[in-house]
């Protein structure tokens, strides 16, 4: 492949800016294309494994809670420990790393595997999302063709903030986001040598995303109405109680992974141990479970939720998300 892309290079005597631009728009596609198919995974062995199945085995759907996460958390850690091994930063955190210490090059051949263990992970009932696997996807893309090109360490972190800005534009159909958080998040500065690219490949992201899953964006959000300014009083609070709310759960999330580094246990077991803890909790609040978009969707257009539900809701996301991730499940 590389030996053919420089031939055509040489022959057409194509500029290295639109190289660039091919391989951003390349990025884009690719990574748009792999979401959408990630996701897809998630919904149809979802929709087998709690509605399907669960619809013909009524009699087992209590046990089912529990020992769908409990099988899933062993297979998810058996994947990891063989296939994936220990990581010194998991997810988003990793390849922020790569790209400020380490030229953007990641280990893309582990991105197969670290996406079927996420999806795993997603379907099994972990309380874990998509959004960073879709990350890791477009970031291993584009830092794979960084690497086999052989290209500077700039360009390699440029196709790999490209990837990332892919990767969530894919996940929440919004390439605006996905561009501001490859640029503030992953590059952590605006090179405008960079801009151009990461927007081309956020926009291709979001491009093909639509053409396949329509212009619906992930979250369908209602229309408020703004009567008083004394309502900006509530924004204010809701502002000084998410940054605490947050900050905790950062914190338990290190605890949940001390606590589970600390034991003597193999990592198989671990996993299914915290799924052992889903299901459990699952059987009183089964809104904890998966990726949530679905009771986020039913948060945002005012569902029948009572005041202590939404307390119990956030109490139990913020400790048992730590718990899915300290105890080895992917997402």
């Amino acid at each position: 492949m590389k030996k053919i892309i420089f031939r055509l290079v040489r022959r057409f005597q194509v500029s290295e800016t639109v190289v660039l631009a091919v391989l951003a728009i390349l990025v884009g596609f690719l990574s748009g294309s792999g979401v959408w198919l990630f996701k897809t995974v998630i919904d149809l062995v979802h929709q087998f494994l709690y509605n399907d199945l669960g619809s013909k085995l009524p009699s087992l759907s209590i046990w089912a809670m529990i020992l769908i996460p409990v099988v899933g958390g062993l297979v998810v850690g058996l994947i990891v420990y063989f296939f994936i091994g220990e990581e010194r930063h998991h997810g988003v955190t990793g390849i922020i790393e790569s790209v400020a210490l380490g030229g953007g090059r990641l280990r893309y051949w582990r991105m197969p595997i670290k996406t079927l263990a996420s999806a795993l992970a997603c379907v099994s009932g972990a309380s874990v999302g998509a959004e960073d696997p879709s990350v890791q996807i477009g970031a291993s893309l584009g830092s794979m063709f960084g690497q086999v090109l052989h290209l500077s360490e700039e360009r390699v972190r440029t196709l790999v903030s490209a990837g990332a800005a892919a990767g969530i534009a894919a996940a929440f159909n919004a390439p605006i986001s996905g561009v501001f958080f490859a640029i503030e998040i992953i590059q952590g500065e605006i090179v405008a040598s960079a801009l151009g690219l990461v927007v081309l490949s956020s926009v291709t992201s979001a491009g093909i995303t639509q053409v396949i899953s329509g212009p619906q964006p992930a979250f369908n959000v209602p229309l408020y109405n703004f009567n008083s300014p004394w309502e900006l009083v509530l924004y204010f609070v809701l502002g000084l109680l998410a940054g605490p709310v947050s900050a905790l759960y950062i914190r338990f999330v290190y605890l949940a992974q001390d606590w589970f580094h600390a034991w003597n246990m193999p990592k198989p077991l671990q996993t299914a141990f915290a799924g052992l803890l889903l299901g459990l909790i699952g059987l009183f609040l089964p809104q904890v479970l998966g990726v949530g978009y679905s009771t986020i969707g039913s948060v945002l257009s005012a569902g029948a939720f009572s005041l202590l539900l939404l307390v119990g809701l956030m109490t139990a996301k913020s400790v048992m998300t730590p718990v899915s991730i300290g105890g080895g499940f992917t997402g």
